[in-house]
């Protein structure tokens, strides 16, 4: 399972990314596509016990985190290694992160991987430590890190724009709501939904942002609704939470034919896609960041020298293959 999903990847990452321009170093993803690169990598890396890693994600307390700590705790069995897997009990605990990373810091660590919250917060507590500083799902503007291992969300964003943009055809309208303003994954997701549409001539009427937040994404949607007079064909999310609150409203107000796509490709979200109340939800490869990057941590403390920047890969998830990736998905978290 440690190469999850890696056809389905491999296929949608060669493909679309070319389509859309990527300049992604290949070799970054080739340890999704055939497991060759990866397998000689775990291959290197085992026999490493001492080797010790923090790993601090933004919380453990949901369903997307917990295919990442599946994949952190695989890695940890698989190279050997000892991990200490922490989050804090929700994603706007920022003091808790924080006081979880300057504890870490003090500890006997080879290296430490964080999935910030607060990305200029974290880079403050890390200061000009000696540890090795990896970061996972969210990257930070910190000098001495030695990469980021996640999805390139500009890229993923594009994807499920180009297949909202194709399905809902030239001329269409779409609305976007995405996560927090300024938030550097938020800000690169609405880009790369808003680049899709405008080269395929759907024009953006309106952006809102609902703080990944599915209540608040369905008001957001019914004033959408409102002054555009019903008139959205497209509605792209920051994650499958907003999209099921969006998809609630256009619903409620009676609405048919609306491509509306998720992010993340969480268990709800693809279930969401099965019952028709999305066209699509945009899946990371969580799994494989949590893996990767204690894979990635244990090769830096070896002094191999890697990529700034990991993409773990993203495919559209349709209806076509749906059904395929919830099945994958439960066995991950073992159900």
């Amino acid at each position: 399972m440690k190469k999850f999903l890696a056809l389905l990847i491999a296929v949608t990452i060669v493909l679309s990314l070319a389509a859309c321009g990527s300049d992604q170093d290949t070799a970054a993803t080739a340890p999704d596509t055939d497991g060759t690169a990866a397998e000689t990598e775990t291959q290197g890396a085992a026999g490493g016990s001492d080797i010790r890693v923090g790993v601090i994600l933004k919380t453990l307390s949901s369903e997307y985190w917990g295919y990442i700590a599946a994949g952190v705790k695989a890695a940890e069995k698989e190279l050997g290694v000892a991990v200490d897997l922490q989050g804090p009990a929700s994603e706007t605990a920022y003091d808790e992160q924080n006081n979880m990373i300057e504890t870490m810091l003090s500890s006997d660590l080879d290296a430490l991987v964080i999935a910030p919250l607060q990305p200029d917060s974290v880079v403050s507590v890390l200061g000009d430590t000696s540890v090795p500083i990896l970061f996972v799902d969210t990257d930070a503007p910190y000098d001495k890190k030695v990469t980021y291992i996640g999805t390139g969300n500009y890229d993923a964003a594009y994807l499920g724009g180009e297949y909202a943009a194709k399905k809902a055809g030239e001329g269409a309208k779409a609305v976007i709501i995405g996560g927090v303003q300024g938030n550097t994954t938020s800000d690169e997701r609405e880009n790369g939904y808003r680049d899709a549409l405008e080269a395929n001539g759907v024009s953006v009427e309106a952006v809102q942002y609902a703080e990944a937040l599915a209540d608040k994404a369905s008001g957001i949607m019914e004033n959408l609704l409102t002054s555009l007079n019903n008139d959205v064909d497209i509605v792209l999310c920051h994650n499958d939470e907003t999209a099921s609150g969006a998809a609630r409203a256009v619903s409620q107000a009676g609405i048919g034919d609306v491509v509306i796509v998720g992010f993340d490709g969480i268990q709800a979200g693809v279930q969401n896609v099965i019952d028709g109340n999305f066209a699509a939800t945009v899946a990371q490869s969580p799994y494989n960041m949590g893996y990767m990057a204690v894979e990635k941590a244990v090769a830096a403390v070896k002094g191999e020298a890697l990529d700034k920047s990991i993409d773990t890969g993203a495919a559209v998830i349709s209806s076509e293959n749906a059904e395929e990736y919830l099945a994958e998905l439960k066995a991950v978290l073992g159900e």
